[in-house]
This record gives structure tokens, sequence and C-alpha cells, in this order.
């Protein structure tokens, strides 16, 4: 009976024993990998990293998930095999992301300036709002198309702008990218952009978001506008300046039609980018222009707004 009793109280401290010593191993783990990640981001500059992904043959995703997965979804799916599945807010984003339509091309590419001032790009360069209204013309309503608006409106203000026209989706093809590394294309054309033209001081990068009309539209003397959501990522160390530009700008738009911003938020954390290449510059803003059922009228109505907004700014700011 003792040595019955004996052999359960020795197998219990083996048991005991052996959860001990892998959850030290976890714990050395999950400290390793975030030490080496926070170094690495730390110690190399963003061109050197793109240069890394770009230049070097880790032309595919596997260094990039390196650097932004948690060490629970790199210890499952890179060690293990196994696909952490989608948190349900991620698959009803994804559901209801709106239309999505082809690339269009530049309109009027001569209207790029030569030494632009403002530099605007989209990220997500397919992003679609409604078609309605705009049948009877050649017109594909995107945030790129939107963009291309924009510029038109800075240029008449005297504020060289240039749209990024390279498109995003063959990048991401090239480097075997899915549509959730975005960021990291966009990030490379606005490190080239800066190398190209350094007399650009301000990154705008245009989206849509995915909300019903009633919460993207605004009606002020019977003229409607998309409402206007500035997006600033916090997980960056400089990501106050571009707070503080986001917040300038959206005060602005507040003195001209309250009703049409929908003010500014900061966003990290689990399943969200949390820094949408703002580090690059303290001039760095990314602006939700009202959401898929918004008509190309509304947006184009707000483009101006902004437009103005902008140049009140710059001028208020210039050094």
């Amino acid at each position: 009976m003792k040595k019955r009793f004996k052999a359960k109280r020795t197998k219990r401290k083996t048991g005991f024993k052996l959860v001990a010593f892998f959850s030290m191993v976890l714990f050395f783990f999950f400290f390793t990998f975030h030490y080496i990640v926070k170094n690495m981001k730390e110690n190399m500059t963003q061109e050197e990293i793109v240069n890394l992904l770009f230049k070097s043959g880790m032309n595919n995703s596997e260094f990039y998930d390196f650097l932004t997965m948690n060490p629970t979804e790199f210890l499952f799916s890179s060690t293990m095999g196994i696909q952490l599945p989608k948190s349900e807010t991620v698959w009803q984003e994804e559901e209801e992301a709106g239309p999505v339509y082809e690339y269009v091309p530049d309109p009027s590419p001569s209207s790029d300036a030569k030494d632009p001032l403002i530099y605007i790009y989209n990220t997500h360069q397919t992003e679609g709002y409604s078609k309605v209204g705009v049948s009877e013309y050649d017109i594909v309503p995107t945030v790129l198309f939107a963009s291309y608006y924009l510029r038109e409106k800075l240029n008449d203000l005297s504020l060289p702008t240039l749209v990024e026209t390279n498109e995003m989706a063959e990048i991401l093809r090239i480097n075997q990218w899915t549509y959730s590394h975005s960021y990291e294309a966009s990030r490379y054309l606005i490190l080239e952009a800066q190398k190209t033209y350094p007399t650009i001081k301000y990154f705008i990068d245009i989206h849509r978001d995915a909300i019903p009309y009633e919460s993207s539209t605004t009606e002020i003397n019977g003229k409607k506008y998309a409402k206007v959501l500035f997006v600033v990522g916090k997980e960056h160390k400089d990501y106050e300046q571009n707070l503080k530009l986001a917040t300038s700008l959206n005060e602005k738009l507040k003195l001209k039609i309250n009703t049409i911003t929908r003010g500014v938020i900061g966003k990290e954390g689990k399943n969200v980018n949390g820094i949408y290449n703002q580090d690059i510059s303290p001039n760095s803003i990314l602006i939700e222009i009202g959401g898929q059922y918004n008509n190309i009228t509304e947006v184009t109505n707000t483009m101006e707004l902004l437009a103005s907004v902008l140049k009140e700014y710059i001028e208020e700011n210039a050094e």
C-alpha cells in the first residue's frame, strides 16, 4: 500500500515537473521572441526593412509576418503549422467591406506637380463607392478616382500635389503577399516617393469606410457630403505628432460644417495595423472619406472642403 501511494506521489511530482518545465520553455520563447522583434524594429530603419523585403531575396510574406505577428500567432502558424481562426470581428469586417472595382488609370497625368508638397496615395486603391449617378459617365467611383479629384482641387489652390499611380495589387502579386499586407506595399511606394521628391511634406492615405449610409452622410442646405473620419495609428513612438495634425484638420472641418466629421480615432491592439505608415512622417494622415453607399458627387463635395482646410492648415504652419 505504501509503495503504491509512493508511486502515485512520484507520478504526480513528475507531472508537476513536466508542466513547470514546459511553462518555463514557453515563457522563455515568448520573452525571446518579443525581445528579438522589438530590437529589430528599433535598430533597423523602415527603409532597411523594406530593402530586406524587396532586394535581398525575401520576396514573400515570411519576414513581414515575423515582424508583425505576436508570439502566440508565430508559435502556432510558423512553428506548428496551425492557422489560428480569425475573430468574429475580422470576418464581419471582410464580409461588409463594400464594393471593390478595377484600378483607375490617371485621367490627367500631366496634373502631377514636379516638386510636390503633398503626396496622396491609397493603400486600398480599389475600395469603391456607389455607382449611383455615374452610369452615363466614364467614371469608376473608387478612392483612387477621388484622390485624383482632390489633387486637382489642391493644385488649383497652389498646393502642388502628387497622386501615387503605381498599382498596389501588382506589388502584392510580385511579392506573393495577401491583401492584408497592403500597408507594406504602400510603405515601399511612400519611401520611393520620399527619395524621388524630397519636397514632399504631407502624406495623405485616402480610404473609405464600410458603414450605413446615414452614418457616412450629412446634408447642409440641400447639398450632401460624405463624412470624414481621421484614423491615427498609436503603435509607434511619435504618434502624438500625427494626432496633432489630424485633430487640427478635424477642428477646421467642424468650423465649416459641424456635422461633416466623424472625429478622430486612435487605433492599436489586436486585429488592427496600429501604425498605418504614419511613423514615416509627422505629417502623415489616414482619412476615411464616406462609406460604400456614398456616391461620387457626395465624395467630391467633401474633397473640395478638405482641400480648403488643408490650404488653411499649411499656410498657418508654413516655415
